[in-house]
């Protein structure tokens, strides 16, 4: 048998092993009656997750090894992704070694929830490709977005849960809700892995650099500031404003822009309201 036709054999081998997985799946799926939309969602990730690993699962590979090749492979192939990570970049080799041991890929697929706003945060979310939508409900049922791109995390209430002086069982509730808005990479710090790096290296994440990168990445810190300054400037043109219009005596009857003025007014209150990060979140 020649070189190409041992690649078209075991390329074959996996495909028939997708295949055969899929129908077990949908058999499992038709038996217990799992709704239409569940199915095509199950269906998507499976092809999609065959598609990035092409049916090899090297995590899962490595973990039946011993420790110490496990660890070495590990490190080998998270090392350059976990340097992507701003807060892990000024890091020594010691907690980049015991963090790589500790990572899971994760394959998030287009318009799922990854979490809720209110659910415990189960893991620190770190974005390797594509990008999450980060949704926050403010005050009045206003509403903020922004996007977490490669090099982004989620979850820093784990990690500000991790380094409080009185350590609490009960998990952190998340600050607010991240979909999927396209198939995304990422790795994960389950909060058990996360609590085990933190509490063995904690003179590295108490360090004030660590902890300027954490609030400068962080959603929550991001969300916060750019209502700060929205606000900032909406308080600026209402100044202009009013300057403009002291000058002018007769008082005009309400009218449809007064509405909107007023309606303006109280986004801004909410907006000026909204919940601001804890500023001790990172004392060690």
């Amino acid at each position: 048998m020649s070189l190409a036709q041992v690649f078209l054999h075991a390329t074959t081998s996996k495909e028939q092993a997708l295949h055969s997985k899929m129908r077990s799946l949908d058999r499992w799926m038709r038996r217990r009656n799992l709704p239409f939309g569940i199915r095509q969602r199950v269906r998507q990730y499976e092809r999609q997750r065959w598609a990035a690993t092409r049916g090899v699962d090297e995590f899962e590979m490595a973990r039946r090894l011993p420790d110490g090749m496990r660890r070495d492979i590990k490190y080998h192939l998270c090392l350059d992704l976990v340097r992507q990570v701003p807060l892990f970049q000024h890091m020594d080799e010691l907690v980049l070694e015991n963090i790589c041991d500790r990572v899971k890929s994760l394959l998030i697929p287009k318009g799922e929830t990854v979490i809720r706003e209110g659910d415990p945060v189960p893991r620190m979310l770190f974005v390797v490709r594509g990008h999450l939508q980060s949704s926050q409900v403010l005050r009045d049922g206003v509403k903020s977005y922004c996007m977490l791109g490669p090099g982004n995390f989620s979850g820093d209430e784990l990690l500000s849960w991790c380094l409080i002086r009185q350590f609490v069982e009960r998990l952190p509730p998340s600050s607010s809700t991240l979909v999927a808005a396209e198939s995304t990479e990422a790795f994960g710090l389950d909060a058990d892995d996360l609590k085990y790096v933190t509490e063995h290296f904690r003179y590295t994440f108490a360090s004030e650099r660590v902890k300027r990168s954490a609030r400068y990445y962080s959603p929550g810190w991001r969300t916060w500031a750019a209502v700060a300054i929205q606000l900032a400037w909406w308080r600026y043109k209402h100044r202009l404003t009013l300057t403009s219009l002291s000058f002018i005596r007769p008082r005009r009857p309400p009218s449809r822009c007064s509405s909107m003025e007023e309606d303006k007014l109280r986004l801004y209150t909410a907006l000026l309201t909204s919940p601001k990060p804890n500023q001790d979140d990172f004392t060690a």
